[in-house]
């Protein structure tokens, strides 16, 4: 009995030999297992594309808020164009010394009080469709700054001396061949001596609905 023990023993041996080629043909078969596994490696590999398409969308130049010698640390805020239904007869005026906005009564474009404001949008014509104009306010000093210039102190202080004139936001081509597009920027030097750079970071509506404009404003007073 004792050598029928050893000679289970022996069979016993081969037993686990076999259970290891089982389990060998059992881990190809894993190992076709991780072929399917493989799209699963698949999916990074787009997340990981992902942060790149993100980088180079907000890969647009930052602006360099650096002052110069007589101008406090430049300040930033908000700037924007809201338009109302052109029913309500409103325009808009924009006071670039700090991104303020209000409104009055529509006048055909004309302001009954300016104060201080270098922007003004206003309905057109009210036909139904998109037909609201921006301009600057006379007597100010306010330019466009194209998206691909460099975005500083200087450069707002050089574009705000070419003059802005009415522009239909609602017309695209208009837009663009004039560069007010997303990137660009309205520079002022205001009626208190400050450089003010309004970013276009934002544009939203077309032809048939009103144009609507967001962005960072950019503030350098003059030292006291």
């Amino acid at each position: 009995m004792v050598f029928g023990g050893n000679d289970s023993g022996p069979a016993a041996a081969p037993a686990p030999d076999t259970a290891d080629r089982v389990t060998r043909p059992a881990s190809p078969s894993a190992s076709g297992t991780p072929s399917s596994k493989e799209p699963e490696p698949g999916p990074p590999a787009p997340s990981d594309e992902a942060p790149s398409v993100s980088a180079s969308a907000s890969a647009s130049p930052e602006a360099d808020l650096t002052a110069p010698d007589g101008y406090a640390q430049a300040l930033s805020t908000m700037w924007g164009l809201a338009p109302v239904p052109c029913t309500q007869h409103e325009q808009q005026l924009v006071d670039l010394d700090d991104g303020t906005s209000r409104t009055e009564d529509e006048n055909n474009g004309a302001v009954q009080e300016p104060g201080g404001a270098e922007l003004l949008y206003w309905p057109d014509t009210c036909t139904g469709l998109g037909d609201y104009q921006l301009r600057a306010l006379p007597n100010t000093r306010v330019g466009l700054l194209r998206a691909d210039a460099p975005k500083s102190f200087d450069s707002s202080r050089a574009a705000a001396g070419t003059g802005f004139g009415a522009l239909a936001l609602s017309e695209r081509t208009d837009r663009e061949e004039r560069g007010f597009v997303e990137g660009a920027a309205l520079c002022s030097v205001t009626d208190k001596g400050t450089v003010s750079m309004a970013v276009i970071e934002h544009i939203a509506g077309g032809a048939v609905d009103d144009v609507s404009v967001s962005g960072p404003l950019h503030i350098w007073a003059a030292a006291p």
